[in-house]
């Protein structure tokens, strides 16, 4: 991989301001990045990969607002249906498995970059699809980037931001995401009445963009390049961090100490991840992902067609009713972004999920009220879900080392991707109008994970990544 240079950064005055450091070692990359302050560089990176990950949301929950149109068009049955939305998790499994194992040998931004080339092509395919297994096709592709972006995407995020107010970086980044879903929403709201299913896919095509200039515009991350030992490469990619800081920088210290860190941990490979020092994060890590794959995919792509199907609520009430548990959801990110590396990772997340449960044991026990009722728990349980979901992205990849650090995130992933493939047939055996049996089975799951990370979870806020191998 080519050496990185960055827009007009010189590698000279970059030095001189970090304080001339001659040896590049592994140590004093990671010191080096543990000394920045927010930077005009990683606010580059946040919104460009920003913009990726706001448009696998909206890609993501596109199918929500655009499947009561397709149910119509293509004449599909429960069963089909389900398998529609679920097709769109079987390209992003293959995705979460495939991807973070590309971005270990060739980088986290060429991964990403690739992965948004995926989607884009493939959304716009979508909107031309002739028939409904060609549209399923093409939601499998399309979930192949969708799949891979997201792990490698948080992981790259990760990688580049220092322990201090690290939680609050990631999550203000992560808020892109349900911002995503919130934005689809919104606009499928609007648009798919008036301009037609097809627009949305067009829309979601933006990220196609990215392919081309991504790896121009942003540094790989130094952390892996150190780690792969391509030192000269790590020192470039550090630097135009460091140009882009505005006043001087603070001495760099602490190298001994990370090299001590360096050498107290066997590097690690995948199959550590089910290993006795990794086995209890592994798990807590997958009840987290686990309940998203429920909740998110098993719940929220059907809720408008439930209000519509079940309630007979008009197609523009269903899709507003579907946009309002999204706004919550924003709402809840962007108060546990504010308060994460104040309250810790693991009470977020636990008290997230809790509140989450008793929402949905609140719907099945109204399930039988006006649809009004039923739109506000199910929207207040959407909300509690992406709240503690989103703290996720940066509690997950703070359990591993960077070895396999985009691999434990892509095992989450992968979790959340064959929950998701499952559980929309679980709510279709519900269209007859028995919702009980569902939002009770829906609420169990957030139970355990909370259960599961209270007991199982370590807790990272205000360490550095390479503090917390085990």
């Amino acid at each position: 991989m080519r050496t990185i240079n960055i827009g007009a950064v010189e590698e000279g005055s970059a030095r001189a301001a970090a304080g001339a450091i001659e040896a590049v070692t592994q140590g004093s990359i990671i010191a080096r990045l543990e000394r920045l302050p927010a930077n005009a560089m990683q606010v580059r990176a946040r919104i460009l990969i920003g913009l990726a990950t706001f448009f696998d949301g909206f890609d993501v929950i596109a199918i929500a607002v655009t499947l009561p149109l397709l149910i119509h068009k293509w004449g599909l049955t429960p069963g089909q249906v389900a398998f529609l939305i679920g097709s769109g998790a079987i390209g992003q499994l293959i995705g979460a498995l495939l991807f973070p194992w590309l971005a270990q040998r060739h980088g986290r931004v060429r991964a990403i970059a690739w992965s948004s080339g995926i989607i884009g092509i493939a959304s716009i395919a979508s909107g031309f699809a002739p028939t409904f297994v060609a549209f399923v096709v093409l939601r499998i592709i399309q979930g192949i980037g969708l799949g891979g972006e997201i792990p490698v995407a948080a992981t790259y995020i990760n990688e580049i931001t220092r322990a201090h107010g690290r939680g609050r970086f990631v999550m203000l980044y992560e808020i892109v995401f349900p911002i995503g879903l919130l934005g689809a929403m919104i606009a499928g709201a609007w648009i798919v009445p008036r301009f037609g299913w097809e627009t949305m896919y067009f829309i979601g095509a933006v990220p196609l963009v990215l392919f081309f200039v991504l790896a121009k515009l942003v540094p790989e991350s130094p952390r892996w390049l150190a780690e792969r030992g391509r030192m000269a490469e790590a020192d470039s990619a550090v630097s135009a961090f460091e140009a882009s800081v505005k006043g001087p920088l603070a001495p760099v210290r602490q190298i001994a100490e990370f090299e001590a860190l360096m050498h107290r941990h066997p590097k690690r490979r995948v199959q550590d991840l089910f290993s006795r020092a990794y086995l209890k994060r592994t798990i807590a890590v997958a009840t987290i992902w686990v309940t998203a794959g429920f909740i998110q995919y098993g719940l929220s792509t059907w809720l408008p067609t439930i209000y519509k199907t079940v309630y007979h609520a008009s197609l523009q009430l269903a899709l507003n009713l579907g946009v309002l548990g999204w706004v919550l959801g924003v709402l809840g990110s962007l108060t546990c972004a504010l308060i994460v590396d104040k309250v810790g990772r693991k009470p977020v997340i636990t008290w997230s999920f809790v509140l989450c449960t008793l929402s949905l044991i609140l719907a099945a026990v109204f399930h039988g009220e006006s649809v009004y009722v039923v739109a506000a728990f199910c929207s207040l349980a959407l909300a509690f879900m992406s709240s503690g979901f989103i703290t996720a992205y940066v509690y997950t990849p703070e359990l591993y080392p960077t070895s396999i650090r985009v691999s434990g995130v892509g095992l989450g992933s992968a979790v959340l991707k064959i929950t998701a493939i499952f559980s929309p047939a679980l709510v279709s055996q519900t269209m007859g109008g028995n919702l009980i049996t569902a939002f009770a089975m829906f609420a169990a799951v957030p139970f355990v994970a909370a259960l599961a990370v209270h007991f199982l979870g370590i807790e990272t806020k205000g360490k550095v990544l390479e503090q917390l191998e085990a």
